[in-house]
């Protein structure tokens, strides 16, 4: 059986309460929390029916056996919304889930447990995990049926029925990994069809098929050659053919018809084998399929953007040409098509027909939302003005759905309910706001940048730093003498990098109204945020004075970089002292460094007093000559909450004091997409990763102005 593992979360269904289970006095009720009755579900990769497993050995009991929170509409927020905890978990007869529930004493629950008692509330909502799927087919373009045969029940809520009543997917849960193993039966091919280059049929089981997509057939994998819907049988062309074991059975597979019949039957005793080599995920086979899978689509993006059929990607496919020599051929095939007057041959190489109505689409909401930022260009006059349900038909319409006739609701029911298949609309508001997140926007300026080193790193875990300083130094070497090698000193020291994320929704009634007002102002506040964010990060290391790896404050008189007393308010001889602090640092071998200070740091209430330390004047005597007159960049930073305290900086490229690091150097907030059908609403979320780290503290004077 095939093997494949999806991120989930928390799921919920139905449950009755059984009124004649009712104990006023000891203030418990029964209900049936899960049973073997098929539930519609709506997934990403497919619809299906699902059905909870009954038995012993597929529920994870650890949370029930202690008990399960019985809350008020899923509410996990607070201990206030627990309702009661159920105090008897168990299967019965009917292979059905039940517990016993026991209510709080509390006086706000009083009132809910009366209405149970006067069979006002009769439905919970139950949720549960679910951790292992067995994916069955059914015949007759069915939905499958996932059986949950490794779950866990979480907690149970009173809540309106309409609330979770057959409820999918909650995209807003935590999620964790589902294994999904597949039944799925697949069409036969002889031996004989195995080959590179030939075709079988093969009837479309599980999704839609484009032609080009590639598909497996037992096994074997091969690219359709036509479109094709669920239950349709189409032609697949073969790409994948195992090696034979020798030339006499490659002989065999190329023998007589009297010989086919015998060939089918070791065809079938090989592909037994072939199933149980699948099962242990042979990682070269996984590997050559994907390398497969990304010639077919880099050929395929080609080919379908210089305009030319899938049979022609097909074709190149089974070359032994290389990507780049596919993608030479076809603008070699485009310049034979498109002559120019001349005699010579260009390419014209665009974008297919559909993404440019997208873009332009785009664009026009765009300059909507945000005229004096963005202009109207050519492409997109048309969609100048267009109501989103407007929109909504024109994007419809280019996926070949006939939208004559339809009302608001229906093109609205079209756009949130079945954007699986029609998902132009969720990745067009996508692409507005990743294109807002990318706009410049005036806000406050922010200066954490200018005294903190940025960095890279490839993963969410802790990265170690390297101080500098950690040479011997230059010594002489005699003619034919040995050179005396060091290593790099590292700092115990580390950053880690976490990931920070907002979200908007969009509903089907902002659809129906034609609002944009989400899209006008919030991707700009997700700028400003992710701006404030870490400007928060690297001068909190300083305003909280972070502790060092040598167990010691940033700021401390064992560092040599700490001024204090009333001769440490930001004067002239102050900045002085504080300057000759920082010339006299050492790296961890003993040796001077030599600091050169480039920035005064100073809160808003100093303002005034540094511009005047710092700005060159014409002075009336030799003792009003500006000593620091354009020496340092000020910096005013409203976060240092002291008024009287101050820095002097040196350049972080010179000296390491601070760094920040993005995952893998990407600075931009992401935005991906998300749609549930149960709430008819779209959701994007916009995430980034950043960290902050002091590594030394060389680099750095603090003056306590007191």
């Amino acid at each position: 059986m095939a093997k494949q593992k999806r991120t989930t979360s928390t799921q919920y269904g139905r449950a009755l309460v059984q009124p004649a289970s009712l104990d006023t006095e000891a203030r418990e009720v029964d209900v049936v929390f899960a049973t073997e009755t098929p539930v519609p579900r709506f997934g990403w990769e497919e619809d299906y029916d699902e059905v909870l497993v009954c038995e012993a050995g597929a529920i994870r009991m650890e949370r029930a056996n202690r008990g399960l929170p019985v809350m008020d509409c899923h509410n996990t927020w607070s201990v206030f919304a627990q309702l009661g905890r159920t105090v008897k978990v168990w299967i019965n007869e009917k292979r059905e889930l039940c517990a016993r529930i026991k209510f709080s004493q509390r006086a706000q629950v009083a009132e809910l447990f009366q209405d149970i008692t006067d069979g006002i509330v009769k439905d919970i909502s139950v949720g549960y995990n679910v951790f292992k799927f067995e994916r069955v087919e059914q015949p007759g373009g069915k939905n499958p049926i996932y059986r949950a045969i490794d779950w866990m029940p979480t907690e149970l809520s009173f809540a309106p029925v309409q609330a979770d009543i057959n409820s999918e997917i909650r995209g807003t849960q935590r999620t964790h990994t589902v294994e999904i193993i597949s039944n799925k039966q697949q069409t036969t091919m002889s031996k004989r069809a195995k080959k590179r280059g030939q075709t079988t049929q093969y009837v479309v089981t599980d999704e839609p098929v484009k032609a080009g997509d590639i598909i497996t057939v037992d096994g074997v994998d091969g690219v359709a050659l036509a479109d094709g819907e669920v239950g349709d049988e189409i032609t697949v062309s073969i790409i994948e053919q195992p090696a034979p074991a020798n030339e006499e059975e490659e002989g065999r597979d190329a023998g007589t018809e009297g010989e086919e019949v015998e060939n089918d039957k070791e065809e079938r005793e090989e592909e037994g084998d072939d199933e149980n080599d699948r099962d242990e995920d042979d990682p070269n086979d996984d590997e050559q399929r994907k390398d497969s899978r990304r010639r077919m689509s880099a050929i395929t993006r080609a080919t379908r953007a210089a305009g030319l059929p899938d049979s022609y990607a097909i074709e190149l496919f089974h070359s032994k040409k290389t990507i780049d020599q596919c993608r030479a051929a076809v603008i070699e095939k485009l310049a034979k098509r498109n002559p120019k007057p001349n005699g010579s041959h260009g390419t014209s190489v665009g974008l297919d027909a559909g993404t440019k109505k997208r873009a332009a689409v785009q664009n026009a909401l765009l300059h909507r939302i945000y005229p004096a930022k963005f202009s109207l260009d050519a492409g997109a006059r048309e969609y100048r003005g267009m109501t989103l349900v407007e929109l909504g038909k024109e994007l419809l319409a280019e996926q070949g759905i006939n939208t004559r006739g339809m009302d608001k609701m229906a093109v609205a029911d079209r756009v949130f309910k079945r954007s699986q298949s029609t998902g132009d609309f969720p990745l067009l508001f996508e692409g507005v706001i990743d294109r807002m997140l990318r706009e410049p926007y005036e806000f406050a300026p922010e200066y954490w940048d200018k005294i903190a080193r940025q960095t890279s790193v490839s993963d969410f875990r802790e990265k170690g730093l390297y101080m500098v300083g950690g040479a011997n130094g230059m010594k002489k070497v005699a003619e034919g003498g040995e050179i005396k090698y060091t290593t790099l000193k590292e700092s115990k020291s580390t950053i880690r990098v976490e990931s920070y994320a907002e979200g908007i929704m969009f509903t089907r009634q902002a659809f129906i109204n034609d609002d944009l007002s989400a899209f006008d102002v919030i991707p700009s506040s997700f700028v400003r945020d992710w701006g404030i964010l870490r400007g928060d990060m690297v001068w909190g290391l300083i305003v909280d004075n972070a502790k060092m790896s040598d167990g010691k404050t940033m700021f401390c008189a064992d560092h040599g970089n700490l001024l204090t007393g009333t001769d440490s308010a930001l004067s002239e001889d102050s900045l002085a002292a504080a300057k000759v602090l920082l010339s006299k640092q050492k790296d961890p071998a003993g040796k001077m460094i030599r600091v050169v200070p480039k920035y005064l740091i100073v809160p808003p209430e100093l303002e005034t007093t540094a511009k005047k330390l710092v700005t060159a004047t014409t002075p009336a005597k030799v003792s009003d000559v500006n000593v620091f007159a354009n020496e340092f960049d000020i910096i005013v930073e409203p976060r240092l909450t002291d008024s009287t305290s101050w820095y002097l900086a040196a350049d972080p490229n010179a000296v390491d004091t601070l760094y920040y690091a993005y995952l893998e150097g990407n600075e931009a907030l992401r935005v991906n997409s998300e749609e549930d059908f149960n709430t008819d609403t779209m959701k994007y979320a916009v995430r980034g990763d950043f960290g902050a780290s002091a590594i030394d503290h060389r680099g750095m004077v603090k003056a306590a102005g007191k």
